[in-house]
């Protein structure tokens, strides 16, 4: 264990979107942090030039705000250990690079790509495990200078030790590997540039991080970090490996399986919530609880690393779907009419949305609330409250279904009473379903039978939300001229074939 206060952090690279792995991680760091009373920090591990850039970087910071998590230090709001991108740390690491040099636990590396190649090739070729040979390891002062007039500009490579090379995991226990099969490894590049592992060394060390909380793909990097710990004479943090993440059958996630990012599962309209829940069952279990929806303050009560998994985590987009409609649910229509109504614009359902636009919303929210598995669906949902169709529109077939085998005929009287009912009696959906019962029974029609066409007069479909509330909300103008477009459709359709 450690002797530092609880300090972690998530450091993500800004090459893309959020990925939900980074998420997940994000969150037992952010957990463990405020469990502790200790700080959450995001660094920005942006040494990768190329790819790297400002719209991935924000990409991150909007999606673990968007799920809910804030940080207490970081390239974006600041704290007492930066600067927090790494892109701006780079005279901390030359220092510190030459300080193992200086100490004669690093060495300059003047080997070209081409040769470090055929290196490795030749290694292959004789069945051995590739790594560097050291040859450049006790190069001359003079032999060194004469590479440099060459125009060679060095890397820098870390000693490596014989013997086992080994740290504690709180989630795994002792891992160990043996030292000699990494070779003297590159701590600097010949452009300047830090390798991830001895950037990540440096920073956690300058800025005290106390546990190190990251995916089992760091398992292998962890090695060599311990390597340049033990090097600097430094104290190590916890580490702590969290499991895979994986598809259900056992690859690993990835975009072209499905959604990855947070932009994507926030487009597909899942709950931020519900997405959040899901990640921390991603690798944890709580443990005598039955009960799954949790919230971000539930999950600050009840997480503990020791209750993290050994066993990948699968990624179940059915259990997410599950979660999310029990999210969907725990919130009022109200609430959720905010969240649906960027939804409904972009399908031009709504445009420049108004006070009345929302409380309409919000009434047809109610009208699916129970059965909405996920936001972006609430458009195909409610669209045949928005957009009418033409009589050769109508689906005939849906229209005409009926268990008793009724007729068109039959079919286009029953809704040519139902204009006349429509007209007389209060347009309000327990009056209409009590005049409609009544119908039902002097036509001597199972109420079912009748009430079909009726709803597919009025949407179009099969199945739809409680019909009357339907027809109440549609309006009665919308349910006459309906009703009359679905007897047109009748009147001029083509007769049935024998």
């Amino acid at each position: 264990m450690t002797s530092k206060p609880v300090r972690v952090r998530i450091a993500p690279s800004p090459t893309g979107n959020c990925h939900v792995g980074t998420a997940r991680t994000a969150l037992y760091n952010y957990l463990f942090a405020r469990q502790t009373g200790g700080k959450f920090i995001l660094r920005v591990d942006d040494t990768d030039i190329e790819r790297s850039t400002a719209e991935s970087e924000q990409g991150v910071f909007e999606g673990l705000r968007w799920i809910g998590l804030s940080w207490d230090e970081g390239a974006d709001v600041g704290g007492n250990y930066g600067p927090y991108r790494q892109s701006e740390r780079l005279d901390i690491y030359s220092r510190k690079a030459q300080e193992l040099l200086e100490n004669g636990l690093a060495y300059e590396c003047f080997c070209t790509a081409e040769a470090l190649e055929a290196e490795r090739k030749a290694q292959m070729a004789r069945k051995e495990d590739p790594r560097y040979g050291g040859r450049c390891a006790n190069l001359s002062q003079e032999e060194r200078t004469e590479r440099r007039q060459k125009g060679i500009q060095p890397s820098l490579r870390l000693k490596v030790r014989d013997g086992v090379v080994g740290f504690d995991d709180l989630i795994r226990g002792r891992v160990e590997q043996d030292a000699g099969i990494m070779g003297d490894f590159v701590i600097i590049k010949s452009s300047g540039i830090p390798v991830y592992n001895f950037a990540t060394v440096v920073d956690e060390h300058e800025m005290q991080i106390s546990h190190v909380i990251r995916g089992a793909e760091h398992i292998s990097n962890n090695f060599p970090q311990v390597l340049i710990y033990e090097a600097f004479g430094w104290e190590m943090p916890v580490f702590a490996h969290l499991v895979l993440m994986l598809n259900p059958d056992k690859t690993k996630i990835s975009k072209r399986k499905g959604a990855v990012y947070l932009g994507d599962f926030a487009a597909m309209g899942y709950l931020p919530e519900a997405l959040l829940n899901f990640c921390a069952f991603l690798g944890w279990n709580p443990g005598g609880i039955s009960e799954e929806i949790l919230s971000l303050a539930d999950l600050e009560e009840q997480f503990s690393l020791e209750r993290c998994t050994q066993s990948n985590a699968v990624f179940d987009q059915v259990k997410l779907d599950w979660m999310n409609g029990m999210w969907i649910r725990r919130l009022s229509a109200a609430e959720l009419t905010p969240r649906v109504m960027p939804f409904m614009v972009d399908a031009g359902l709504i445009t420049d949305p108004t006070e009345n636009d929302a409380a309409r919303l919000t009434a047809l929210i109610e009208l699916i609330h129970e059965r909405l598995p996920r936001l972006d669906e609430a458009p195909e949902a409610l669209a045949y409250f928005y957009k009418g169709w033409m009589a050769d529109e109508v689906d005939l077939d849906l229209l005409t279904t009926s268990k008793s085998n009724r007729t068109r005929e039959d079919i286009l009287g029953v809704l040519q009473e139902s204009i006349k009912l429509v007209e007389s009696c209060e347009f309000k959906a327990t009056a209409m379903e009590e005049h409609f019962k009544a119908l039902a029974e002097t036509l001597e029609w199972k109420l079912g039978d009748l009430l079909m066409p009726l709803r597919v007069a009025m949407t179009n479909r099969k199945v739809s939300p409680p019909l009357f509330t339907t027809i109440e909300l549609l309006g009665k103008q919308t349910v006459l001229a309906r009703l009359n477009l679905a007897c047109e459709a009748l009147s001029t359709a083509p007769p049935s074939p024998p």
